[in-house]
């Protein structure tokens, strides 16, 4: 996810520009997720968030859909994770 905060970094320093409100729904999605894990953080979580943390304004369809996308691309994280761990192999001779 640290490639979608730098995205979210440029949208904001971009003097004159309007953010990508599509990029700063998915790091509301993101935030919510980490910081409501019980219970799961709803679209209106992710509204909240934009608002208070980037001063975007979204529509609900636009929250489920940040919502929707952030959690794939956690489960996919967590996924290459447990690939990564489980394919690496010792490099120090030990056997255990």
């Amino acid at each position: 996810m640290s490639g979608l905060w730098h995205q979210v970094m440029r949208t904001m320093s971009q003097p004159g520009a309007s953010p990508d409100d599509d990029i700063l729904a998915l790091a509301a999605a993101d935030i919510a997720l980490r910081n409501h894990p019980e219970p799961p953080a709803d679209a209106d979580v992710v509204l909240d968030i934009a608002r208070s943390e980037f001063a975007a304004v979204l529509t609900v369809r636009q929250a489920r859909i940040a919502l929707q996308r952030a959690r794939e691309m956690a489960r996919e994280h967590a996924r290459d994770q447990r690939e990564g761990a489980g394919g690496r192999e010792r490099t120090d001779g030990g056997n255990g």
